[in-house]
């Protein structure tokens, strides 16, 4: 899958990194001061990793949103139309000095959705500390993780792009109660579960 990735800070470097071990993944991480400020960096990430503008990265099948919750609607709003891409949200509303953004009545998901014309989006990795965002578990089993969006075909692909990185993936149904759950104060919030593989005789 061709991915775009806006933010290469660590939650958008962690993922990239993630991503970049899906077998047929190529991917565009992207940075607001442009790809050339990002070439020191080559030796953090895989062949198919490489470095591009935010426009590019935006017109991608599938794009991630690794930047703040307080900016991402204006960089989604750079593109007129999405034609349906999917837009992974892995954003918590928080303001730079960790205060909480109020979006009532609507949840942040869907703020992102209401700005990225078009678009299916889907919300995850949110939940997890950025640690745990590699899929990688100490032991057996493969590591949760929760997500939630309105189009269903969407959510089948997003499954099937995080299944074989050791994730467990847990549907929790719709933006607006999924993403209510996941928010900032839903309950969700740095959760660290594993799933093992269960034998009954």
């Amino acid at each position: 899958m061709k991915i775009g990735v806006v933010g290469s800070g660590t939650v958008g470097t962690i993922l990239t990194q993630t991503v970049s071990r899906g077998d047929d993944n190529e991917i565009i991480l992207s940075h607001s001061r442009g790809a050339t400020s990002l070439a020191t960096r080559r030796d953090e990430f895989a062949a198919n990793v490489v470095f591009g503008e935010v426009a590019d990265a935006l017109r991608q099948p599938l794009v991630i949103i690794a930047v703040p919750f307080g900016v991402a609607p204006d960089v989604l709003q750079q593109v007129a139309d999405y034609q349906q891409r999917i837009i992974v949200d892995v954003t918590n509303q928080f303001t730079a000095d960790f205060k909480k953004i109020d979006t009532r009545p609507l949840t942040g998901s869907e703020v992102i959705a209401a700005a990225a014309k078009n678009a299916r989006v889907i919300k995850s990795f949110n939940t997890l500390p950025h640690e745990l965002m590699t899929g990688k578990v100490d032991g057996p089993g493969r590591r949760v993780l929760f997500y939630a969006g309105d189009d269903q075909d969407a959510k089948k692909a997003f499954a099937s792009l995080v299944r074989p990185l050791n994730f467990r993936p847990v549907d929790l149904g719709k933006l607006r109660h999924g993403g209510s759950v996941m928010q900032v104060g839903g309950g969700l919030g740095h959760t660290a579960f594993v799933q093992l593989d269960e034998k009954f005789e």
